[in-house]
Protein backbone atom coordinates (compact mmCIF):
# COMPACT_ATOMS: atom_id res chain seq x y z
CA UNK A 1 0.00 0.00 0.00
CA UNK A 2 1.29 3.45 -1.01
CA UNK A 3 1.09 5.88 1.73
CA UNK A 4 2.94 9.11 2.31
CA UNK A 5 3.37 11.08 5.60
CA UNK A 6 3.54 15.08 5.72
CA UNK A 7 2.60 17.87 7.55
CA UNK A 8 -1.05 18.75 7.85
CA UNK A 9 -2.08 21.93 6.03
CA UNK A 10 -5.24 24.18 6.30
CA UNK A 11 -7.03 22.31 3.68
CA UNK A 12 -6.52 19.00 5.55
CA UNK A 13 -8.78 20.44 8.66
CA UNK A 14 -11.69 19.10 7.16
CA UNK A 15 -10.33 15.50 7.14
CA UNK A 16 -8.55 15.77 10.10
CA UNK A 17 -11.94 16.70 12.12
CA UNK A 18 -13.63 13.68 10.28
CA UNK A 19 -10.99 11.37 11.48
CA UNK A 20 -11.11 13.15 15.54
CA UNK A 21 -14.79 12.41 15.43
CA UNK A 22 -13.96 8.83 14.31
CA UNK A 23 -11.45 8.38 17.03
CA UNK A 24 -13.54 9.81 20.06
CA UNK A 25 -16.37 7.61 18.55
CA UNK A 26 -13.71 4.82 18.48
CA UNK A 27 -12.76 5.86 22.07
CA UNK A 28 -16.51 5.89 23.15
CA UNK A 29 -16.20 9.46 23.71
CA UNK A 30 -18.11 10.98 20.66
CA UNK A 31 -20.02 13.16 22.68
CA UNK A 32 -17.37 15.39 23.77
CA UNK A 33 -16.43 16.27 20.30
CA UNK A 34 -18.20 19.20 18.99
CA UNK A 35 -17.17 19.21 15.42
CA UNK A 36 -18.69 18.31 11.88
CA UNK A 37 -17.23 17.97 8.75
CA UNK A 38 -17.70 15.45 5.46
CA UNK A 39 -15.59 14.09 2.81
CA UNK A 40 -12.20 12.69 3.12
CA UNK A 41 -8.63 11.97 1.21
CA UNK A 42 -6.40 11.76 4.14
CA UNK A 43 -6.35 7.96 6.17
CA UNK A 44 -4.77 8.99 9.40
CA UNK A 45 -3.02 11.29 11.50
CA UNK A 46 -0.81 12.00 14.40
CA UNK A 47 -1.59 15.13 16.78
CA UNK A 48 1.45 16.04 18.85
CA UNK A 49 2.92 18.66 20.66
CA UNK A 50 6.07 19.53 22.58
CA UNK A 51 6.72 19.21 26.31
CA UNK A 52 9.03 19.27 28.92
CA UNK A 53 10.32 16.91 31.75
CA UNK A 54 12.02 17.84 34.92
CA UNK A 55 13.82 14.52 34.89
CA UNK A 56 14.52 14.26 30.94
CA UNK A 57 14.65 17.48 29.47
CA UNK A 58 12.56 18.17 26.06
CA UNK A 59 9.58 15.67 25.27
CA UNK A 60 7.08 15.29 22.73
CA UNK A 61 3.46 14.18 23.39
CA UNK A 62 1.22 12.48 20.76
CA UNK A 63 -2.27 13.46 21.46
CA UNK A 64 -4.08 11.15 18.81
CA UNK A 65 -2.45 8.49 16.52
CA UNK A 66 -5.32 7.27 14.00
CA UNK A 67 -5.88 5.27 11.39
CA UNK A 68 -9.06 4.41 9.64
CA UNK A 69 -10.10 1.08 10.40
CA UNK A 70 -9.88 -0.36 6.82
CA UNK A 71 -6.48 0.86 6.62
CA UNK A 72 -4.92 -0.46 9.44
CA UNK A 73 -2.84 -3.58 9.68
CA UNK A 74 -0.94 -1.93 6.44
CA UNK A 75 2.00 0.06 8.31
CA UNK A 76 0.42 3.41 8.17
CA UNK A 77 0.05 3.85 12.06
CA UNK A 78 4.05 2.02 12.43
CA UNK A 79 4.53 5.18 9.88
CA UNK A 80 2.77 8.06 11.87
CA UNK A 81 4.39 6.94 14.98
CA UNK A 82 8.07 6.33 13.17
CA UNK A 83 7.31 10.55 11.88
CA UNK A 84 6.66 11.51 15.33
CA UNK A 85 9.40 9.99 16.80
CA UNK A 86 11.89 11.33 14.10
CA UNK A 87 10.52 14.82 14.20
CA UNK A 88 11.14 14.07 18.25
CA UNK A 89 14.87 13.07 17.89
CA UNK A 90 15.10 15.92 15.29
CA UNK A 91 13.92 18.25 18.15
CA UNK A 92 16.31 16.54 21.06
CA UNK A 93 13.52 15.26 22.84
CA UNK A 94 14.34 12.22 25.19
CA UNK A 95 10.41 10.91 25.64
CA UNK A 96 7.68 10.57 23.09
CA UNK A 97 4.59 10.20 26.30
CA UNK A 98 1.17 9.57 25.06
CA UNK A 99 -1.76 7.63 26.49
CA UNK A 100 -4.10 4.36 25.76
CA UNK A 101 -7.66 3.56 26.70
CA UNK A 102 -7.29 0.47 29.31
CA UNK A 103 -9.91 -1.80 27.08
CA UNK A 104 -7.69 -0.67 23.68
CA UNK A 105 -5.51 -3.62 23.50
CA UNK A 106 -5.72 -3.86 20.02
CA UNK A 107 -3.47 -0.64 20.30
CA UNK A 108 -1.61 -1.86 23.48
CA UNK A 109 -0.27 -4.73 22.20
CA UNK A 110 1.09 -2.60 18.49
CA UNK A 111 2.53 0.00 21.28
CA UNK A 112 4.40 -2.38 23.02
CA UNK A 113 5.77 -3.83 19.75
CA UNK A 114 6.82 -0.79 18.98
CA UNK A 115 9.35 -1.22 22.66
CA UNK A 116 6.95 1.06 24.50
CA UNK A 117 6.27 0.47 27.72
CA UNK A 118 3.04 1.40 30.59
CA UNK A 119 4.30 3.89 32.87
CA UNK A 120 0.86 3.75 34.41
CA UNK A 121 2.24 -0.27 35.08
CA UNK A 122 5.97 0.32 35.58
CA UNK A 123 6.09 3.82 37.62
CA UNK A 124 2.99 4.17 39.45
CA UNK A 125 1.31 7.81 37.79
CA UNK A 126 -1.80 8.24 37.44
CA UNK A 127 -2.74 10.57 34.76
CA UNK A 128 -4.97 13.41 36.29
CA UNK A 129 -7.18 16.02 34.44
CA UNK A 130 -9.26 19.24 35.92
CA UNK A 131 -11.37 21.00 33.17
CA UNK A 132 -15.35 22.43 33.46
CA UNK A 133 -16.28 24.28 36.82
CA UNK A 134 -13.34 22.52 38.61
CA UNK A 135 -11.08 24.43 36.41
CA UNK A 136 -12.93 27.43 36.98
CA UNK A 137 -12.62 27.07 40.46
CA UNK A 138 -8.85 26.11 41.01
CA UNK A 139 -7.84 29.08 38.84
CA UNK A 140 -9.46 31.92 41.27
CA UNK A 141 -6.88 33.33 43.84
Amino acid sequence: MDFSIRAASLDDCKDIMRMIMELAEYDKQADHVKITQKGHTKIGYALYFYSYSSWKGRSIYMLDLYVMPEFRGKGVGKALMSKVAQLALAAGCHQLNFTVADWNKPSMDFYLSQGCFDVTASLGYHCMRCEGEALEHLAQP
